[in-house]
């Protein structure tokens, strides 16, 4: 099993759609896939599920979980009941939800708790010995910026996909945001595989290229962005795909990220299903799915060279 815990440093970012994307390719790709939503704003919830869950939820699990912890209760939660399947457009494929829920509502019950940055990962655990069912992979839409929950991400051991828009001001966000991560991950038990770094972990990608872009531009504005965040960070991974093609305009160029178009949004998924099993002739649909083919096979390489990732215990 392996965990893809999806961040950005600014909101409205494309995170999110990303995520949701992400985890319905996995799942047609035959993986067992758990999306967790753990961004507060629970956005992920309505797309997938069409309502937010306020009767049981993440926030209603884990307080739950703090009060058994805390000797509070005699039970553990039933986990497993709060989960939904969600299926996926226009495909027989599904995967399971767990809905999201604003923790900061319980921050200081939480932060009472000693190890509460392990309690994201008590509750998986619980899912999979209820259902008697083991998950591949397990997606993460974490919240904006350094949530001061993030530390629950590393009980999971998750490799993060990175999302930022293009520009230097945002890539200058970007970097502080990483920066922070980092720290955190340095103080983290965690064994990466070998001859790898901490940053390893890493990996992201330029969403939100300008849709008028000419591919010429988006290769100037791509250089800039890389010649930034590789300086700061040598060993984070750009989700880039060498294979030529016409991701951007006439003209074969390599993919180096997402153009800002209708077709990569959550109402698109909603409506048309995931880039990844869209069939279109018009060149301008076709472009979007291109893109998102040429991140998934490189995200697959990514994941292959760096799963698994071990947490000490």
């Amino acid at each position: 099993m392996f965990t893809i815990a999806f961040i950005s440093a600014s909101g409205g970012a494309g995170k999110t759609t990303l995520a949701i994307n992400t985890a319905a390719s996995l799942a047609i790709d035959g993986r067992k896939v758990l999306f967790i939503d753990f961004d507060p704003s629970a956005m992920a919830t309505r797309v997938l599920l069409g309502r937010t869950f306020d009767e049981c939820n993440l926030k209603t699990l884990m307080k739950k979980l703090v009060d058994y912890s805390r000797g509070y209760s005699r039970n553990m939660p039933t986990v497993s009941e709060c989960l939904h399947q969600h299926k996926i457009p226009g495909n027989n494929a599904a995967f399971h939800v767990l809905p999201g829920g604003n923790l900061d509502e319980i921050s200081n019950d939480i932060k009472n708790v000693p190890n509460w940055g392990s309690l994201l990962k008590v509750l998986v655990d619980k899912i999979m010995e209820e259902m008697s069912y083991d998950f591949d992979v397990i997606i993460l839409d974490s919240p904006n910026w350094v949530y001061q929950f993030f530390e629950m991400t590393f009980s999971l051991a998750p490799l993060y996909v990175a999302i930022t828009r293009p520009g230097i001001q945002e890539i200058t966000k970007f970097i502080d945001f990483l920066r922070q991560i980092m720290d955190m991950l340095y103080n983290q038990k965690i064994f990466v595989p070998s001859n790898k770094r901490y940053d390893s972990l890493v990996s992201y990608i330029v969403n939100q290229y300008r849709s008028n872009m000419k591919a010429q531009d988006v290769m100037k504005t791509w250089r800039e962005a890389k010649e930034i965040v590789s300086k700061a960070f040598p060993n984070i991974r750009p989700l880039t795909n060498n294979k030529p093609d016409k991701y951007y305009g006439k003209e074969n160029t390599e993919f180096v990220g997402f153009k800002h178009v209708d077709d990569i949004s959550l109402d698109s998924y909603v409506e048309d299903g995931p880039l990844y099993t869209r069939k279109y002739k018009e060149e301008d649909k076709i472009k979007p799915i291109k893109q998102f083919k040429a991140y998934y096979e490189s995200l697959m390489q990514f994941i292959s060279e760096m799963a698994p990732v071990e947490v000490a215990h």
